[in-house]
């Protein structure tokens, strides 16, 4: 794929009408992701899962579900037992078994685990199920006070780091920790920090880079081969991946991965963002002392308001939790924006959503001053890099761009590239330069 990618073909595929696809396949991918973990909560009941998806036309009868469900939940325990014994021996110093090979079981079980949405693609017709689990938190209080928000209790020596294995020249290993947030603390599956760490075999890499991922991409639980971390740790960075809460090997009982962002909004993304932010301080701080050198966070399309924040609040943490610099990818200065003017969460139907349970622009403005980004960052401007696409209308481009601006980031600090949403991780693998720049801006300290 990357030989693709970076072809003169792959310059096809960085092109707005990318975004306009995606939007096509997700109309689908929803839908399916939300009968798949309807599929998971009923572990093979037919009942079960007819309560968790609603209204089924007749012809889906018990005869039809039973043997579906059934082989769905023999590969979900599949998936479930291979986790747990790669999670057991892993972080067992006294395990023999090699932490590489039950990575790739793990991969390869957890992957024909996601693979069976297609099995319920004949359920999408003729009238399309539900795209996502609502549960929208009615309007009151809810405590956006950024002081206990984004308040780390930041103790290095609570993350967990497992054993080593290298693949292709490439060395990988995973942390875990109990979240510091409180209240992520409260989401059961997201109540512990996972990342993957991944280097240099030689682990000489002077720069260690936080890179946090987008909205339903769980390239943790499935086999891949150059992913993005990967890609970084080639050219020489030491990336250490956080697994963003609902994701992965953090995913909720009873919803598909990143469901909850949206679904149990606005308190699941306000989770989201400040709890993944105090955790990257953690994780800032582990890397400064295991490793030395610099540490930097960068975050793209959903990970890039947790990075907002890290750029917004970091002075309030420790000094060793405080990133050298922070890369902004895809990203907006105002969630509200994207909420309401969005394309995807138009598609997503998130506005709807929160209209019908009462809310308004108005009253969710106390919500978004807590996960907007401060009127100044905290970071200095110098340290902040921007990387936008001018035809993004999923995470519009104008208020990024107004964010550059009003944080005053030198010219040479912000990036702008004719393309959309999705053609933008392509642009950066045909176009390194924004990497490059990071770089630079880590070695005029």
């Amino acid at each position: 794929m990357n030989v693709l990618i970076e072809s003169p073909l792959g310059g096809l595929l960085a092109r707005p009408w990318l975004d306009a696809a995606g939007l096509f396949g997700l109309r689908r991918y929803m839908p399916l992701s939300r009968l798949w973990a309807a599929a998971n909560a009923a572990k093979g009941d037919v009942a079960a899962f007819r309560d968790q998806v609603g209204s089924l036309p007749a012809f889906w009868s018990a005869f039809h579900l039973r043997p579906l469900l059934a082989h769905h939940d023999r590969l979900k325990r599949a998936a479930d037992d291979t986790r747990r014994a790669w999670e057991m021996a892993i972080f067992d110093p006294a395990q023999a078994s090699a932490a590489g090979l039950l990575d790739d079981r793990r991969r390869r079980a957890s992957t024909s685990h996601q693979m069976t949405r297609a099995y319920f693609a004949p359920m999408l017709f003729p009238r399309r199920p539900s795209l996502a689990r609502w549960q929208i938190d009615p309007p009151g209080a809810i405590d956006t006070d950024p002081s206990m928000l984004y308040r780390a209790a930041v103790d290095p020596k609570s993350v967990a780091a497992s054993r080593r294995f290298v693949r292709n020249a490439l060395a990988e290993y995973w942390l875990r920790a109990l979240t510091p947030s409180a209240r992520l603390s409260a989401r059961p599956g997201s109540d512990r920090l996972y990342a993957r760490v991944i280097e240099p075999a030689d682990g000489a890499a002077a720069d260690t880079l936080i890179f946090g991922s987008g909205l339903c991409l769980e390239f943790d639980v499935l086999s891949v081969g150059g992913d993005p971390g990967r890609q970084l740790a080639a050219m020489g960075w030491r990336v250490i991946e956080p697994i963003s809460p609902y994701h992965g090997l953090r995913a909720m009982p009873g919803f598909y991965g990143g469901e909850p962002f949206f679904a149990l909004a606005p308190t699941g993304t306000l989770d989201l963002i400040a709890g993944q932010a105090i955790e990257t301080a953690l994780l800032t701080a582990w890397a400064r002392l295991r490793f030395g050198g610099t540490v930097s966070v960068a975050g793209i399309s959903m990970s890039s308001f947790v990075a907002q924040q890290v750029a917004s609040r970091c002075d309030r943490w420790p000094r060793e939790a405080q990133p050298d610099a922070v890369l902004l990818i895809s990203h907006s200065g105002r969630l509200e924006a994207v909420t309401f003017g969005g394309a995807l969460a138009s598609l997503l139907g998130i506005d709807r959503a929160l209209q019908a349970a009462g809310w308004t622009r108005e009253t969710l403005a106390a919500i978004s001053q807590a996960i907007d980004p401060t009127e100044r960052p905290a970071l200095a401007s110098a340290r902040i890099v921007s990387v936008l696409g001018e035809t993004d209308r999923w995470v519009p481009y104008d208020h990024g761009l107004a964010l550059a601006r009003q944080w005053r980031l030198p010219e040479e600090n912000v990036f702008r590239y004719r393309v959309g949403h999705l053609g933008m991780p392509v642009q950066l693998t045909r176009d390194p330069l924004p990497f490059e720049r990071l770089r630079q801006v880590l070695r005029a300290r």
